[in-house]
């Protein structure tokens, strides 16, 4: 069969020389080479490297191809299992490319809500919530169970909230907090060191501001907004609140200056707004 060099050969395969060269290196492919030195491809090597580049785009790793096409190191079974491996991590990858976007267009429609005054707020019955606690704000929390998880956690950032918890008595952890939506969805892990909050109607309290001090976020401080707003609505709060941290709101102020929201938990049933 006709050989070609190797600029033409890539030409001829829409890939680049580098591109033949790895899969060379890599044992996928194999050259001729003349006494020149000069590289020489069969025309029958072409077969290989489209069946190559299909398993690629698959997911494959360079050497998971070269045991398959080569080596023939796997059988039937073992290929129809690794495919169904690869399957799975693109469909996690598409949920999370769909929640990334979905997600961005929700704070695109806060931010454009938010243009015209630095707060919003609406009632609504949430559905399960989930936090993983992390810090105390000034050191991490040495517990095992929550770095057994945490990664998975923190590679779904943003779908995964960055958030402060204050409990009943002023105790505040930091954390990440995720809908039922996201755990379902994403395939979150859960162990007993994550803690649920039950569905509930849920006061949320959308901003852009400059946040305050963590001492200065209790319910009876009258300079926070949020429970200002409450109080002025005839509610109150019952069990632990979030401050939820989206996006900074001017980057050249820093990170004190964010576009974000609380959610408090009503202490009875309240009409949505």
């Amino acid at each position: 069969m006709e050989q070609y060099r190797i600029g033409d050969f890539a030409k001829y395969l829409g890939v680049t020389p580098d591109l033949l060269k790895h899969y060379e290196d890599m044992g996928i492919i194999q050259s001729i080479r003349s006494e020149s030195g000069y590289r020489y491809y069969p025309f029958q090597t072409t077969l290989y490297l489209i069946e190559s580049i299909r398993l690629r785009n698959y997911g494959l790793t360079l050497r998971e191809i070269r045991g398959i096409l080569n080596e023939h190191s796997m059988v039937n079974a073992q290929v129809e299992r690794l495919f169904n491996e690869k399957m799975e991590l693109i469909h996690q990858e598409i949920a999370l490319d769909q929640a990334l976007t979905e997600d961005y267009a929700d704070f695109c429609r806060w931010k454009e809500a938010l243009e015209s005054r630095p707060w919003d707020w609406e009632i609504r019955r949430s559905r399960r919530m989930y936090f993983l606690p992390h810090t105390d704000g000034h050191a991490f929390l040495n517990d095992p169970r929550i770095y057994e998880i945490l990664n998975q956690w923190m590679s779904y950032i943003p779908i995964i909230k960055s958030a402060r918890k204050t409990d009943t008595d002023g105790k505040t952890v930091w954390g990440f907090l995720a809908d039922q939506d996201a755990v379902e969805r994403l395939h979150l892990p859960l162990n007993d060191v994550v803690e649920l909050c039950p569905p509930q109607h849920i006061f949320y309290y959308k901003f852009c501001a400059s946040i305050l001090r963590d001492d200065s976020e209790t319910p009876d401080n009258p300079e926070n907004p949020a429970f200002r707003q409450l109080k002025a609505l005839g509610l109150s709060h019952a069990g632990p609140y979030f401050r939820v941290s989206l996006m900074p709101g001017d980057w050249e102020r820093g990170l004190d200056y964010l576009y974000g929201y609380y959610a408090i938990p009503l202490a009875e049933e309240a009409p949505t707004s």
